[in-house]
């Protein structure tokens, strides 16, 4: 398995597909830090929100990064579906903690914030970041060519559940009238409103670990339909 996640690696970098995701999210790192000081949690938030959506299109490039003619001939040498994706998987997460961290860190390094942040800033932080783009990778891989044929419809699934799944934030209250509903749709809510605390005389909230087990949860769920839906075809 580490042999085929290296070739995925190498074949990933040659096909320069990370270039427009990655640029566009170094860029806004730094705009969005240009100015200072500013708030710990919301712009932890705010960044995690953006790495929500790169991962989105870094999931669909991961996936799609071999032609359909290639990836034939991968499948004939490993001759095992489920291994080959599963792969791709932890690509994506890989990928996704790598983000995460950069995200975290930079701030950090140039001390863009007003405060000093304490480890439990940090550690909200990161769970922010991971657990969002945990969440973008399984949403998106859905729509991945293997269950989805059609290109079009590929990115425009995606593009919609990932903005669905960030407008249900506003629209908790209606909602939550609905018994049970809210269990089923994804729950990027709880990261934003974990994080929507003030950044001084910060504490750990009462339900902070089941807020983001939640968010992994549902994301294990929604790829363990991906892997039944690719069984099927």
């Amino acid at each position: 398995m580490s042999g085929l996640l290296r070739y995925q690696f190498i074949n990933y970098l040659r096909t320069y597909r990370y270039v427009p995701p990655f640029s566009i999210f170094i860029i806004f790192l730094v705009v969005n830090y240009t100015f200072t000081p500013n708030p710990i949690l919301d712009s932890y938030s705010f960044s995690s929100i953006v790495l929500f959506f790169i991962m989105g299109w870094f999931t669909i490039t991961i996936f799609h990064s071999e032609d359909e003619d290639q990836k034939i001939i991968t499948l004939l040498h490993i001759k095992n579906r489920k291994e080959y994706n599963l792969v791709l998987f932890m690509f994506c997460v890989l990928t996704g903690l790598c983000l995460s961290c950069l995200s975290v860190t930079y701030p950090i390094l140039i001390d863009a914030f007003g405060l000093k942040p304490k480890p439990l800033h940090i550690m909200m932080g990161f769970l922010s970041h991971f657990s969002l783009s945990f969440l973008a990778i399984a949403l998106s891989a859905i729509f991945t060519r293997d269950i989805v044929k059609n290109k079009q419809n590929t990115w425009w699934g995606v593009l919609s559940t990932l903005i669905i799944s960030l407008a249900i934030t506003t629209l908790k209250s209606v909602i939550l009238q609905i018994k049970g509903l809210i269990w089923l749709l994804p729950p990027v809510y709880l990261s934003l409103e974990m994080m929507d605390s003030g950044d001084e005389n910060l504490s750990m909230p009462g339900l902070f670990y089941w807020q983001f087990t939640w968010i992994f949860m549902y994301s294990i769920l929604v790829i363990g339909i991906f892997f039944l839906f690719t069984k099927r075809k």
